[in-house]
């Protein structure tokens, strides 16, 4: 058995047709079983057969995501939808230090859903768990008013070397992998009508399509424990730098200056109004944030060459709670908590995406500029 074929006797009828079975089976039945899966696929649980070592804990986490806008906007088949419910999982466990060993899948699935649709998800999820180093080893599939895929992607973490929240200390550099903001530009852009040259609509298409995680990076930053503190930036930068600082009980002061975005996208920037800590709000980039010992950086950097993946120093943790950014006007201001947030982003009458405009701020009251001006240049 090997990768879900490309297409299925089956493929145009729809779930309601098949029945629950019938779906499974075709789905499990074309799928690369893996070889610590004891039994195959079909029981009540999957018996994986893991060992872990003595300084060896498991690191478990579920998320849920639904059909995305790259699939939405005709820019790739269904695969993109799978891809991006197993990045979505497997990121968090790579920014807690963790190694992704086994996969399982919930498919939430309108009746008339075809079988093509589906296998297409499936097929795009066994490709991306691969590249990961995972294997798919269970699931389930039911019945539900509007599609969603809820993966539960476990790991393993060396326990000395596991990577919270809540480790951050006074000093520590505040560094970004990856470039942010290209996903919400995507996003505007190739939804409406507008003129860009070939090359800015690849890197616009790649940011939507390609929603993954710098995962080598992230393996080797675990590996080498120099990080003090990570985390997922998928919901925002803002809301980022407030989960690390109210867990570590500390605050920060970051530069917005420095805010890494993509080069080649300077004339979409412009035209979009909306300033390099607005477009990191939006998330959906799959970056990192880590928060790093300054005699780390270079260690860092030398990681982040081997992995292709570039890193950005944009601010420093400081012991004093509060937290600040020096805007690109040159004003220290209230850095604001905005990120994504299923419950409250459903009361606005639209998503988190939605939500962003050149009206928004991330900004609140003015703050003491020699006083922020002091704490930065003692921290920096």
């Amino acid at each position: 058995m090997g990768q879900l074929d490309p297409y299925s006797a089956d493929d145009d009828r729809t779930v309601r047709e098949l029945g629950e079975r019938s779906v499974v089976a075709n789905l499990t039945s074309a799928m690369r079983l893996p070889e610590f899966l004891l039994d195959g696929y079909g029981h009540d649980a999957a018996f994986v057969d893991i060992l872990l070592g003595s300084n060896e804990v498991l690191a478990i986490n579920t998320d849920r995501s639904g059909i995305n806008i790259a699939y939405k906007l005709g820019l790739a088949g269904p695969e993109c939808i799978g891809d991006l419910g197993i990045s979505h999982a497997v990121s968090d466990i790579v920014v807690a230090g963790g190694t992704p060993r086994a996969i399982t899948i919930g498919l939430l699935l309108p009746p008339e859903t075809t079988m093509g649709f589906v296998r297409g998800v499936m097929r795009g999820a066994e490709v991306a768990a691969e590249r990961y180093g995972a294997s798919i080893v269970g699931g389930d599939t039911k019945q539900n008013p509007k599609f969603a895929i809820v993966v539960t992607a476990i790991g393993t973490v060396l326990r000395d070397k596991r990577l919270g929240r809540s480790g951050a200390r006074p000093g520590d550099a505040l560094v970004v992998t990856g470039t942010l903001g290209s996903m919400l530009l995507g996003r505007m852009t190739l939804r409406n009508p507008v003129e860009i040259d070939d090359d800015t609509r690849l890197i616009l298409t790649n940011a939507l399509v390609e929603q993954r995680p710098p995962f080598h990076l992230g393996l080797a930053v675990a590996k080498s424990g120099i990080a003090h503190a990570g985390i997922d930036i998928s919901d925002g930068l803002p809301g980022a730098i407030h989960a690390i600082c109210g867990a570590s009980g500390l605050g920060a002061l970051v530069d917005e200056d420095r805010i890494p975005l993509h080069s080649r996208l300077t004339g979409i920037i412009k035209s979009s109004g909306l300033t390099p800590l607005s477009l990191s709000a939006a998330g959906g980039d799959w970056q990192y944030l880590y928060s790093i010992p300054t005699g780390q950086l270079a260690t860092l950097k030398e990681l982040a060459e081997v992995a292709g993946t570039a890193v950005t120093e944009i601010g420093r943790v400081i012991e004093r709670p509060i937290l600040a950014v020096r805007t690109i006007d040159r004003e220290w201001r209230e850095l604001k908590r905005i990120e994504h947030d299923s419950f409250a982003d459903s009361a606005t009458g639209g998503g988190h995406f939605d939500n962003i405009s050149p009206q928004m701020s991330c900004v609140g009251e003015l703050l003491d500029e020699r006083q922020c001006d002091i704490l930065f240049g003692v921290n920096a």
